[in-house]
């Protein structure tokens, strides 16, 4: 694993066990072909599979993993603590664990990177429910009235960071938040940060549809407060 990273990648893990062998399958080689060196920091929060137990199998044979775990705290809080980790790299790109995006976005990301400080691709098919879909607008419009227009999917899960300029934004961020990819695309747009987006599109093979339920029904309620209280601090 390299010392001083140009790119460092992070990925929350929650009971992924059966999609983690293809993620880093199709992954790895495409930050392998950057030339830089990388570190893939993966992030377990309390999986109840072996999904632990199989990331540390495959550090064996892979050195650039970097493995992580916490008591179960949110998808958030993961982030969260893989962002903070991830400081002494150039560069910090987020993917789920979950695979359900093409890899083949992140090269455009990659090869403009220069000329911005923050890029994302923005999920045109999403898998999810109508109403999940109407909570991920109303998200978006909270940070296009309290911070500004740009982002369409102001909380992808396939975004590209200079960390200079992320490092700044995470000094206010609690480290509870549900969406901390909210706050921060509100933090690059109130600063005027340069923002590059393009189209992600998903990969057709084993996709979960993504379903709203109590648990993201409260995070949605709570993230858009957080939201608020972000924006007038």
């Amino acid at each position: 694993m390299p010392s001083d990273p140009v790119l460092a990648v992070v990925i929350p893990v929650f009971n992924e066990e059966r999609r983690l062998n293809a993620l880093l399958q199709d992954w790895l080689p495409v930050f392998r072909d950057t030339g830089v060196p990388y570190r893939v920091i993966l992030v377990d929060d309390g999986s109840k599979d072996n999904s632990l137990a199989l990331l540390r199998t495959l550090h064996a044979g892979e050195p650039s993993l970097d493995i992580h775990t916490q008591p179960n705290s949110g998808h958030g809080p993961a982030i969260l603590k893989g962002y903070n980790l991830a400081l002494d790299a150039d560069w910090i790109f987020q993917i789920d664990s979950d695979h359900q995006l093409n890899t083949s976005t992140f090269r455009i990301l990659w090869d403009s990177r220069e000329h911005y400080d923050l890029l994302i691709g923005q999920r045109i098919d999403k898998n999810a429910s109508p109403i999940r879909q109407y909570v991920s607008r109303i998200s978006s419009l909270f940070v296009r009235l309290l911070a500004g227009a740009g982002v369409k999917d102001v909380n992808s899960p396939y975004r590209l960071m200079r960390t200079r300029c992320l490092q700044k934004a995470l000094e206010k961020i609690p480290a509870n938040s549900f969406a901390p990819n909210v706050l921060i695309t509100s933090w690059f747009i109130r600063k005027k940060n340069r923002i590059f987006t393009t189209v992600v599109e998903s990969r057709n093979e084993d996709l979960r549809p993504s379903r709203m339920n109590a648990y993201f029904l409260s995070g949605a309620l709570r993230s858009g407060i957080q939201t608020i209280l972000f924006r007038i601090r």
